[in-house]
């Protein structure tokens, strides 16, 4: 899908085992993924008469969403992302597009962060968030936009 411009999709994060509805400030780049996944293969070899053509299923789905986020000490809200990366708690993330507010994703992440330097104000830092069910909440992806 691409990196899509952070004006272009919201950001909310939340507390683990609910939907998130605190809306993340100072986002430059929100990108989510969906492209991978597993599959499993399904070919039929038949009767030996013809070669087989290799086949494909889908056997899960996957995402994993990325986000740039400029640091301010008195942000509390991504003070909080920061310390849940540390500590590798999830938090309830959700992504909508801005306009019409489709929900992209909307589940339960562990999140990861770098930063190029020591934090301090205006310097970005980057995150990187993958799927998690231990606070008991199924993931909610949208396969594609209308």
């Amino acid at each position: 899908m691409g990196v899509v411009r952070g004006n272009q999709r919201v950001l909310y994060k939340g507390t683990a085992g609910s939907t998130a509805t605190t809306q993340v400030l100072h986002v430059s780049d929100i990108d989510v993924d969906k492209s991978g996944g597993a599959t499993i293969e399904t070919t039929d070899r038949g009767d030996g008469t013809t070669i087989p053509i290799e086949t494909h299923e889908p056997a899960t789905r996957a995402c994993a969403l990325s986000f740039i986020c400029a640091y301010y000490d008195d942000d509390v809200i991504l003070r909080d992302l920061i310390a849940a990366a540390e500590a590798q708690t999830p938090r309830a993330i959700k992504v909508c597009r801005k306009v019409g507010g489709y929900v992209e994703v909307d589940a339960d992440m562990t999140l990861k962060y770098t930063s190029p330097a020591k934090l301090k104000d205006g310097m970005p830092v980057e995150f990187t968030a993958m799927l998690s069910k231990d606070s008991g909440r199924d993931p909610v992806i949208e396969s594609a936009a209308p």
